[in-house]
């Protein structure tokens, strides 16, 4: 049986669509699976041990020829089923290209709703539900088997970090006892934590001398941020640009990860590592799996309907940076 699973972006959903894998495997061991991605993100996916074959596509420079001949070729593997977790128009398409046979979720369950019309096989499911329940779901829909939500509990790490890599960061960071890494951005402003409130949390974790954070950051606005917050105290430390392999050679080593609702984060719940994600405008109980080691934090508001999220809501600011040091000392401490 071949399975063509569609997710080509963003980073934290494809982290998150990931678990899928282990899932599809348990319940079919003779299966191949071929993932369909956007180029920017395929280093996430490069050599992962249940992924048969990985096949980037350049949709970022909009090359649709290019594109299209990668999917026509890849039509030939004959898929039984195509998955599309992703529900918008250009991963509908792309799914129906690829198999006749093709799932996703109805027009009811779907931000990009028109996107249903593409599907073979629908499966229905609020989209306000929590986003790992969903994707699992729609999995179980497709391979005609039960799923239970209570068995993300007892996931395997997604995702493995290259040992040879962790070893080279290990020593080029010189750890601590204790070490925290911070990540400071996000696809939208208002979803970062503000960086008055970032120095405020690690004065109160760096109480402890033996604790060292570092600062991860991906552009020049989150650059500057993680200059103006590691001249503030001694064991903070501002990390060179990381690509993708090393973040997760980094959060292998990592004693806990902090961060906004971004896929550094997700990456950090799919490897099974402390966590505390930080949400403001998006909603934590669709966003995150919440476990003894993985904890999300909000702001308090009651976000009803997450297709239409309003990104100049900054209730973010309104999370007291006590109440994440409390997270710490549980999780660093336990």
């Amino acid at each position: 049986m071949k399975i063509a699973i569609i997710r080509l972006s963003a980073l934290g959903d494809i982290i998150q669509s990931a678990m899928i894998l282990q899932f599809i495997k348990a319940n079919k061991q003779d299966v191949e699976l071929h993932w369909f991605v956007d180029e920017r993100f395929k280093d996430i996916l490069e050599n992962h041990p249940l992924i048969d074959r990985l096949y980037p596509l350049p949709l970022k420079d909009k090359k649709i020829y290019q594109t299209l001949k990668i999917l026509f070729e890849a039509r030939k593997n004959n898929y039984d089923f195509a998955l599309d977790l992703q529900g918008l128009i250009k991963s509908a398409l792309t799914s129906r290209i690829l198999s006749r046979n093709n799932f996703g979720f109805d027009k009811n369950s779907l931000k990009e709703s028109f996107a249903a019309n593409f599907y073979h096989q629908k499966f229905a499911m609020s989209y306000n539900e929590n986003v790992f329940v969903r994707y699992l779901s729609l999995s179980a829909f497709m391979l005609n088997t039960e799923f239970e939500p209570k068995n993300i509990y007892f996931k395997h790490p997604v995702f493995e970090a290259d040992k040879k890599l962790s070893e080279t960061l290990r020593e080029e960071l010189n750890l601590s006892e204790k070490n925290i890494l911070l990540h400071l951005g996000s696809s939208q402003k208002n979803k970062i934590y503000p960086r008055e409130k970032l120095i405020k949390l690690c004065s109160l974790i760096l109480q402890d001398e033996k604790v060292k954070i570092f600062l991860c950051w991906g552009n020049d606005f989150e650059r500057k941020m993680a200059e103006d917050i590691e001249k503030t105290h001694k064991n903070i430390f501002m990390l060179r640009k990381i690509n993708l392999k090393e973040l997760s050679s980094l959060t292998k080593i990592m004693d806990l990860i902090i961060g906004n609702d971004s896929g550094p984060t997700h990456l950090a719940f799919a490897m099974n590592k402390p966590s505390i994600t930080i949400f403001g405008a998006t909603p934590s109980k669709r966003n995150a799996f919440e476990t003894s080691i993985n904890k999300t934090i909000d702001a308090g508001k009651k976000i009803i309907n997450a297709k239409h999220i309003n990104k100049k809501d900054f209730c973010i600011t309104q999370i007291d940076e006590k109440d994440i040091f409390a997270l710490v000392q549980d999780l660093l401490y336990a």
